[in-house]
């Protein structure tokens, strides 16, 4: 009697397990329900924040979604220790459409929680396309402008004083999102808003139509990886690191379409400021600075969807709205900026920009901002840019180079294609200027210590130069310039011109004697002279006289011992290097 008791209770237990199996595994996909309803989507939004509480506190990881379509009312907030993931590897079998808020990592604009250990991957989430959006020609007041993925923020306070990454604590840490489709619909600010974050990964996304801001957006950011992206159709532009960043990775990304939207808003804002009308040209992977360091930017692709010459689309809107009798060309497009950046590479990058608004292939500039940020430690190396008309294909203002002129800004070994015309006044193809800043009614000009351009192949019909220097003040913009083996339409081409203190195709020791060659800029006249002093500026040998040509070679006798650095100076007034260009040299 005892042992049929028993069967038959392991026979109840069995039939009970059977049945509880499937339900325990359908308790592990969040319950959401298809419909339009408020009422829907208010409980899709509580059931999804429950499931996400309850598994952050358990710690037990994954917050599986179901597959359809679903709306959501309210903010879902993003707790440490989950993975958020679509039920299959397509992220397109599940949509969450946030009707009125965003998916984010703080309850409140001023909460700042920490949270750690989070993964997203494998679904879409947009805004719903009936928030109310900008519209340029009616520009709403009302218009809804919160980022549709938020990890962090930066507090007013935080945005004015400091700026390194290392001196804000990183609440964000350890989060991926791959395998992503995000859609704003136009809606909204920027897609991804990172702040106060570490170790971050963004990859393998899908990341679309942005509203007046951009596709990622990062300040105060340290070690994050961006790669493999598709990023389109955006109001500002792609990538953009505001400032405070570091140790930022980004690879292998299309950037599509980008100063869509913010071009014509801006220009209102500058007309209503009484300020002078110019022009916007954020770029499609942007550094604003200060204080963004140690990034790379390689192998990725930036370009227009249509096939040729695309018109701005801002430009006209403005036309319309102004009506003015020319449409101007205001917003412009710009594929690289590196304003106060330092310690940046951009390698194997390729740029193609086909449009009557393009203004540049890459600029770098200064950014004072409490903080003051100068260029330096910047690489371009084999990259191809490729345009139709161009301003300023390579614009450059007051970077800076460690004292043994190092780390200047290096433009090398680069493909610049331009089927058009430049259109600056010199028709150069690097334009340099210095930085005029005003404090205590005491104006002071900030030039370019060094830049070297070598290995470049040029293709283009019109061009002046290859580098000019512009300078308000009358002084150099540019103190000194390596310029060596570049080529324009195959054959080659080394002039420079304009307010540049010294240009050098090379320098370099052997047989006991310093070597170069110096070469005079189209726009010079006067004689140089050259001698080798040691570090405190005590001349240690004779003064060498260097009569114009259109290239002069020098050689200095002197016996150096490898690892003494000497200095080697040129100045264009016989015995007087009050005002001279100061090279430092090492054997090594």
């Amino acid at each position: 009697m005892k042992k049929n008791i028993m069967y038959g209770t392991s026979f109840i237990l069995s039939i009970l397990i059977f049945f509880l199996i499937p339900q325990l595994v359908k308790a592990d996909i969040v319950p959401l329900i298809k419909g339009t309803t408020p009422e829907i989507a208010t409980e899709n939004g509580k059931l999804l924040q429950d499931a996400i509480n309850q598994t952050s506190i358990s710690k037990a990881k994954q917050v599986t979604l179901p597959a359809g379509l679903f709306y959501i009312n309210g903010k879902i907030i993003l707790k440490s220790h989950i993975i958020l993931t679509g039920p299959t590897s397509s992220p397109t079998a599940t949509m969450l459409t946030m009707n009125n808020a965003p998916m984010t990592t703080d309850s409140t604009p001023t909460s700042q929680e920490s949270v750690t250990d989070i993964t997203l991957q494998n679904f879409s989430l947009q805004y719903n396309p009936n928030i109310s959006k900008f519209n340029y020609l009616t520009n709403p007041t009302n218009f809804y402008q919160d980022n549709l993925l938020n990890i962090g923020m930066a507090t007013k306070a935080e945005t004015s004083a400091g700026y390194k990454a290392i001196t804000k604590k990183a609440l964000k840490t350890n989060i991926k999102i791959t395998n992503m489709i995000f859609n704003a619909n136009n809606v909204g600010s920027s897609i991804i808003n990172v702040a106060k974050a570490k170790n971050i990964i963004i990859q393998n996304n899908l990341i679309l139509n942005s509203g007046l801001q951009n596709g990622i957006s990062l300040t105060y950011t340290d070690n994050i990886t961006i790669i493999k992206n598709r990023i389109k159709n955006l109001g500002r532009t792609g990538i953009f690191a505001y400032y405070g960043n570091s140790n930022i990775n980004i690879t292998n990304n299309q950037v599509i379409d980008w100063m869509q939207r913010y071009g014509s808003y801006h220009y209102d804002a500058v007309k209503k400021s009484g300020q002078t009308l110019d022009s916007m040209q954020d770029s499609a992977i942007d550094s604003y600075g200060p204080m963004n360091q140690y990034i790379t930017v390689r192998n990725n692709q930036i370009n227009l969807s249509a096939s040729a010459n695309k018109v701005n689309p801002n430009n006209p809107l403005i036309a319309k709205k102004w009506r003015l009798k020319t449409v101007p060309r205001y917003a412009r497009y710009t594929a690289i900026r590196a304003s106060g950046a330092q310690y940046v590479l951009y390698q194997g990058n390729t740029i193609n920009i086909d449009s009557p608004d393009t203004f540049a292939f890459f600029t770098t500039n200064m950014r004072k901002s409490n903080t003051l940020t100068r260029p330096k430690a910047i690489t371009l190396i084999g990259n191809t840019f490729t345009s139709r008309n161009i301003d300023y294909p390579v614009r450059i203002f007051a970077g800076i180079s460690d004292p043994p002129n190092l780390n200047g800004i290096t433009i090398q070994s680069n493909s610049f294609r331009i089927i058009g015309k430049i259109n600056n006044y010199y028709r150069s193809l690097i334009n340099v200027r210095e930085v005029p800043i005003t404090e205590n009614r005491r104006t002071t000009y900030y030039p370019t210590a060094l830049l070297s351009v070598f290995n470049n192949k040029i293709r283009t019909t019109n061009l002046g130069s290859v580098v000019d220097g512009a300078s308000t003040s009358r002084k150099d913009a540019l103190q000194l310039l390596f310029l060596n083996n570049n080529t324009n339409n195959g054959r080659p081409y080394q002039t420079a011109k304009n307010n540049i203190g010294t240009t050098l195709k090379s320098i370099a020791y052997s047989k006991n004697a310093l070597k170069g060659t110096i070469i005079w800029n189209a726009d010079e006249t006067k004689t140089k002279y050259i001698r080798i002093t040691n570090l405190a500026g005590k001349a240690i040998t004779t003064e060498q006289k260097l009569n114009k040509s259109s290239a002069r070679n020098f050689s200095i006798p002197i016996k150096l011992v490898r690892g003494t650095p000497i200095k080697l100076q040129i100045t264009e007034a016989k015995g007087n290097y009050r005002v001279n260009t100061t090279i430092i040299y090492q054997v090594k």
